[in-house]
């Protein structure tokens, strides 16, 4: 019953553990404790012995943990990524930019990668080591002076999951011979990108690389409007949510378990959906021992309104970019585990609007596949990024934007 308590405490009441440094370490004594509580118990109910009963948590994450591996492996090459319950893994994930390590606090930009830190991101599907130089980016020292291309955009371009050589930035620089600066920054908007392009050194920039993303509009219309919002992120809400961040930093035994027990809502699905629970476990144990994912869910398409109103805010932005960059531009989308092409096809229609002939779109769901992705994490890997590297030099040799 003691475990059972805790463990209802850190599933339902888990928000009161958010606030403190020692919060947070209380919080995954009392998940690991209560697992461990509520094992011992169970098992003591039937007489096992208590070398079993001390072993069973272990052996139910070993479950959780190849679990996850499986639907990893199984979402490798399919058409669409189908990852179950697994797409709340998002909100478990070390967010870069309230990391200790690597955040900043910025009065106007609201964060930027900390200046000269240095270490390893991770999460289930990657381990990449991150160095960032005196200006807050994920770049080396020497890009920042007089670089021909600048990329800017979020955790996309900054390279979320891959390592630092490896990004489409740093493909792309050395496919060209040309010096590229990498801008990116984990959920920056193009308001962001903007202002954060206004501090760069940008006379010797023949080309601007734009990456958008589907969250951006958030930003976009908050800071377009004629409200116009300033930075609304305080020093104090920063080191507040970097403080909640510690949870996901790194493993704490039975993290993996606690994710399924609470995400999965297993408490009250037992007493209101106890065959619904039997179906979907039933599945998920079939599928694993088949090798295949669960179900897959349909694509989500946005309306022709919702669209709209991206292309609008974004060209808004892309108008005062112009006031402080008037070279050659390339704009492209990505969205996470996939890249649909209703955004791209809008933006297309709006520049020809605009008679801008330094303009131009890269269209990179030409380009990708499902399995250009991380099936749980939704960013691109290792060849998503090589695709996107070769598209921008296939389309600036084409095009002679470096000339």
């Amino acid at each position: 019953m003691a475990g059972l308590f805790l463990l209802s405490v850190t599933v339902y009441r888990w928000q009161a553990f958010t606030h403190f440094a020692w919060t947070i370490i209380l919080f995954k004594f009392l998940v690991t404790s209560s697992f461990f509580l509520c094992c011992y118990g169970m098992g003591r109910m039937v007489k096992l012995p208590i070398a079993v009963c001390l072993a069973l948590p272990i052996v139910l994450e070993g479950i959780s943990w190849f679990y996850i591996q499986h639907i990893i492996r199984a979402n490798q090459h399919v058409e669409k990524h189908s990852i179950g319950v697994l797409d709340k893994w998002i909100n478990y994930r070390d967010v870069i930019q309230f990391n200790r390590q690597f955040s900043s606090f910025s009065p106007d930009l609201g964060y930027t990668l900390r200046p000269n830190s240095k270490g390893y991101h991770h999460d289930l599907e990657y381990d990449n080591e991150f160095i960032i130089n005196s200006f807050g980016l994920r770049d080396d020292e020497p890009s920042l002076a007089k670089p021909g291309i600048i990329f800017i955009g979020d955790s996309f371009t900054m390279g979320w999951g891959i390592d630092q050589d490896k990004t489409f930035a740093q493909l792309t620089e050395q496919k060209t011979g040309t010096k590229a600066l990498n801008a990116g920054i984990s959920s920056y908007g193009t308001y962001r990108e903007m202002l954060l392009l206004s501090k760069l050194h940008r006379d010797s920039c023949k080309l601007l690389v734009i990456q958008y993303c589907d969250n951006d509009i958030e930003e976009n219309t908050a800071r377009n409007g004629p409200e116009f919002q300033s930075q609304l992120l305080t020093e104090k809400t920063f080191a507040n949510v970097g403080i909640f961040n510690r949870l996901n930093e790194s493993y704490f035994p039975m993290r993996y378990s606690y994710f399924f027990v609470r995400e999965k809502e297993l408490f009250k699905d037992i007493f209101t959906q106890p065959v619904q629970l039997w179906h979907d476990t039933s599945n998920a144990i079939q599928c694993w021992i088949a090798g295949t994912p669960p179900n897959a869910i349909p694509f989500t398409i946005k309306s022709e309104t919702e669209v709209n109103d991206h292309a609008v805010q974004f060209f808004k932005v892309l108008s005062k970019i112009r006031e402080i960059y008037p070279g050659n531009i390339v704009v492209m989308h990505l969205d996470g585990r996939y890249t649909k092409p209703e955004m791209i096809n809008k933006f297309e229609t709006e520049a020809q609007k605009r008679n801008d002939p330094k303009l131009h779109f890269l269209r990179a769901c030409d380009l990708l596949s499902t399995s250009d992705y991380y099936p749980i994490d939704g960013h691109l890997n290792t060849s998503g990024h090589e695709k996107i590297a070769s598209g921008l030099h296939d389309l600036i040799r084409s095009q002679k934007l470096l000339d």
